[in-house]
């Protein structure tokens, strides 16, 4: 738990410093020295959170232990709030039982230069020589694209992973750290803990952003004052314990997740990530397609939306999913990182997908910076790096002018307050005539699909087999031909000797009749087996090679359907189709319905909606929708969801103005259906760091959910919804029916470049 200290007694404190110079902490070797490496930047300028980490510090009772050192090097903040440390000059500091202690002014120097690292530690295993050795870096971290400690009086000059591994060899001069530990965001990655070979026996490291509570000091400090001669391996898994119980007591840390890894196992990851690599790395010139879409099912870590992320993904969930295109690689990379990973707690929200070691596949910040990932992986010889920078420049290059907005989607069946439309109530017009009523329970024609949807018999999708239902009313002069296949098909295609069911006058000419009946055979039988069936299983093209079609295609598709109907509890129910052409489903990444509204002369895009499965054997897309949407307080919000499939928890971000600040609003649904949330985040600033922290969401706060809205000539611009105020019991998101209004559906398909094309607009009344 934080804990503050009085600021009145440091005050007091550094009024005295002024007139008493302080000796410096040479001595006896002691059993264990700490150095902090604080680069303060705008996490201390502006909400002071440096300081509430050394008041925890010093209420630890770390400071009086005889045999513990700790010394500080602070520097990096325009302003310090709670201490008056040099806003411009690096100063170090010993930790007493009363708070820190001048020992030195280093001068002028950004916390962002390796030099500066390297000479606190020599001042350091110089001045509080010890047994063992650890150190914490403290500040921003933006994984090894833009490395950790920027400098805010330095232009927010950082230290790369380059320069941070100079730092620490030519400060060690050939001593070794027990522990050393990144109190910073995205840390965790197969680089760093590679680099970090030889310099510490154990790096304590985070896959996720890192919360604005940081590390809980005084939570694992004190059990090491008390008994500093506990272990290191104890010791690293005490700060990995305490910031997951700190974070997880009243949800102030959103996802958190803390790792220790074993150093002397990281020879044997890298030798296995650079294998990996270089195979995977081999088929990116004929088979970019696959491996981007195998890419596109991992969550990365810190991502919020669009291009905020950071590429890292964890290593375990990776190799599952490319276990069918490089079984042997995956497999040897998965049993290194398992036995360099020797200990890892998450908050329960992220347990799914947080297993402990991360790896930088890049693809959704390839776009927006192309520049510094090759910045910092061309030039290096080995095969991991050399994978960043070839899957990054395919990438990038890979846009396509897909034919988006010559697609409309088709209708396949909506239905709604007891009305039908689509095409396949138009067969079933056709094929029946006016005597059968779509919409009646049961009638002479043998049940319709209205009944299966909202019967116990369950669904269209299942009810045929099992109760009377549309099938049962099939003609049976009019066998269906459809390959074998499972779900609707068995129903369908496996009926032992289905009844005939007596008709009554046909008000529509049997040659009228025979066609409906085969229009219906095909519509059915084309949704596995379109007439542009483009590729079969094994043949060599971009979509079914070497495996990927096991790992991407959409199998289960129909499961999925019947899995969405059978549990939607509205009477909303619809399926968008769409075939795209061979070119476009090569070049096609992923696609998502999306739902629209028509206001004024502008479109407004809410977001996207429903499940859908793309079959990348035949262009088939499906969406579905049921007339539910995501709500803050009863406002329809726009909301992206990310899954922890081992957990059952989604985690949500919803783009907002809080208090007219830009915001992503940060929430939880648990497996049980509770939803909680966790408070706001600006996300990333303009130097791709990720800002540490949850602002919690007070009563009063106004809030506006944010939205794309898209002019005819398709200019787009930022959309404020109504706003939302929280109540004293605070903000409620919830799921219901959205209200009445000109509502619109179209399909985004994203290309392998990860840009996004949108197809026409088809009305969508409710």
């Amino acid at each position: 738990m934080k804990k503050t200290l009085c600021l009145l007694l440091a005050m007091t404190m550094f009024s005295l410093l002024a007139v008493c110079p302080l000796p410096d902490a040479r001595g006896e070797s002691r059993e264990l020295t700490i150095l902090i490496y604080i680069c303060g930047s705008d996490l201390e300028s502006e909400d002071g959170e440096a300081s509430t980490d050394i008041r925890e510090m010093v209420s630890s009772g770390i400071g009086s232990s005889g045999a513990v050192n700790v010394l500080l090097a602070t520097g990096g903040a325009s302003r310090w709030n709670g201490y008056p440390f040099s806003t411009r000059n690096v100063q170090y500091y010993r930790l007493d039982q009363s708070g820190p202690v001048l020992l030195k002014d280093a001068g002028r120097m950004s916390m962002g230069d390796a030099r500066t690292l390297n000479s606190f530690i020599r001042y350091g295993l110089a001045n509080a020589p010890a047994n063992r050795y650890m150190m914490i870096l403290w500040d921003h971290g933006g994984g090894p694209v833009h490395g950790v400690c920027n400098d805010e009086n330095y232009r927010d000059d950082g230290l790369s992973l380059t320069e941070l591994k100079k730092g620490l060899t030519d400060g060690l001069q050939g001593n070794r750290l027990d522990i050393i530990g990144f109190d910073c965001c995205l840390m965790n990655c197969v680089d760093l803990c590679s680099d970090l070979y030889g310099i510490a026996d154990y790096s304590v490291v985070s896959q996720e952003l890192v919360s604005g509570t940081g590390l809980d000091y005084d939570g694992w400090m004190k059990p090491v004052a008390n008994n500093p001669g506990i272990t290191s391996r104890e010791v690293a898994r005490l700060i990995v314990d305490t910031y997951i119980a700190d974070n997880a007591r009243g949800r102030r840390g959103s996802t958190a997740t803390m790792t220790v890894v074993d150093s002397a196992r990281m020879p044997q990851v890298m030798e296995a990530a650079n294998a990996f690599s270089k195979s995977l790395a081999s088929m990116l010139s004929t088979n970019l397609a696959g491996v981007v879409r195998l890419r596109g099912q991992l969550t990365s870590f810190g991502e919020f939306m669009d291009t905020d992320a950071s590429d890292l993904v964890d290593v375990f969930d990776m190799c599952d999913a490319f276990s069918a295109l490089l079984p042997q690689e995956s497999a040897d990379l998965k049993e290194a990182a398992l036995q360099a990973v020797c200990y890892n707690s998450t908050t329960g929200d992220i347990a799914g997908y947080a297993h402990g070691l991360s790896f930088f596949l890049p693809y959704k910040t390839v776009l927006s910076e192309k520049k510094d990932i090759l910045s910092h992986y061309s030039g290096q010889k080995d095969s991991y790096s050399a994978l960043a920078s070839t899957l990054t420049s395919q990438v990038a290059s890979s846009g396509y002018a897909m034919s988006a907005s010559s697609y409309t989607p088709n209708n396949f069946y909506s239905s709604y307050d007891n009305s039908c439309s689509g095409s396949l109530c138009d067969i079933w017009d056709g094929y029946y005539g006016d005597y059968c009523s779509f919409n009646d329970a049961y009638d002479a024609c043998g049940g319709n699909i209205w009944s299966g949807l909202n019967s116990s018999c369950g669904s269209v999708w299942d009810g045929y087999s099992t109760c009377s239902g549309i099938w049962d009313g099939y003609l049976q002069s009019q066998p269906v031909s459809t390959p074998s296949a499972s779900g609707i098909w068995t129903g369908l295609t496996d009926q032992p000797e289905p009844t005939p069911v007596p008709q009554p006058a046909a008000t529509t000419p049997p040659g009228q009749q025979a066609d409906a009946a085969a229009a219906l055979n095909n519509i059915w039988a084309g949704l596995l087996h379109p007439g542009n069936e483009y590729y079969q299983p094994g043949e060599n093209n971009q979509n079914v090679q070497a495996g990927i079609s096991e790992a991407v295609s959409a199998e289960g598709m129909l499961e999925s359907v019947e899995s969405y109907f059978s549990s939607s509890t509205l009477s909303a129910q619809m399926v968008y189709s769409l075939q795209l052409t061979k070119e476009d489903l090569n070049h096609l990444s992923t696609a998502n319905g999306v739902l629209n509204k028509k206001e004024g002369d502008e479109i407004i895009r809410y977001g996207n909606m429903g499940k859908t499965t793309i079959d990348w054997s035949t262009g088939l897309i499906l969406s579905m929708f049921d007339g539910s949407w995501p709500m803050l307080e009863g406002q329809m919000i726009r909301a992206e969801y990310f899954y922890a499939e081992e957990s059952g928890s989604v985690r949500f971000v919803i783009p907002a103005r809080v208090n007219g600040l830009k915001m992503y609003l940060l929430g939880n649904s648990s497996a049980d259906g509770e939803t909680t949330l966790l408070g706001a985040t600006q996300g990333y600033d303009e130097n791709g760091f990720a800002i540490r922290g949850v602002i919690p969401l007070e009563e009063g706060m106004t809030i506006y959910p944010l939205f794309t809205a898209v002019s005819a000539d398709g200019t787009e611009r930022e959309y404020e919804g109504s706003a939302v105020v929280i109540p004293a019991d605070g903000a409620k998101l919830t799921w219901g029916k959205i209200p009445s209004g000109n509502y619109q559906y179209c399909f985004a398909l994203t290309d392998l470049s990860g840009q996004a094309h949108y197809t026409d607009r088809i009305p969508l009344t409710f």
